[in-house]
């Protein structure tokens, strides 16, 4: 079984952009020698002449192929159809979705404004009962003075 490398693949890549910076033509034994100065480790031949190969000479991006057929045409245009309609779609899921959350929002905010009102009215309620209460009281010791003196 293989070991894993010591030193990732990015970190020599890294080396070899700025030794690339630094000289003209960069060489195997070069990166070798930078690599066992930074971080003590050589590294493997075939590994670091690959990298060094791939930095050097990048993989052009691969071209998209255009159609050519009466075919792929006619595949793309059924595609872009399809897609159409699930714009169309998910246009329509949007707005009764907006729709219906605009709805509940509204209902839940006239509940909240009745519940303010009732707490309101309560409070002016008990505040009522508390002055009848004492009213009463009041009255209770009035009344049990009038009496006192009846007898």
């Amino acid at each position: 079984m293989a070991r894993p490398p010591l030193l990732p693949d990015a970190a020599i890549l890294a080396v070899i952009d700025e030794l690339r910076g630094q000289h003209a033509v960069l060489t195997g034994t070069r990166l070798r020698e930078e690599l066992a100065r930074r971080h003590g480790l050589r590294g493997g031949v075939s590994r670091l002449y690959r990298l060094l190969h791939q930095a050097n000479h990048p993989q052009p991006a691969q071209p998209t192929p255009v159609p050519t057929a009466t075919g792929d045409i006619a595949e793309l245009q059924a595609q872009l159809a399809a897609a159409l309609e699930r714009a169309r779609l998910a246009e329509h899921r949007e707005e009764h979705h907006q729709t219906r959350w605009a709805g509940e929002i509204h209902r839940l905010r006239e509940q909240v404004h009745a519940l303010g009102d009732a707490s309101h009215r309560l409070r002016v309620l008990e505040q009522d009962v508390l002055d009848r209460s004492r009213e009463l009281a009041s009255a209770h010791l009035r009344i049990a003075e009038l009496e006192a003196r009846l007898r």
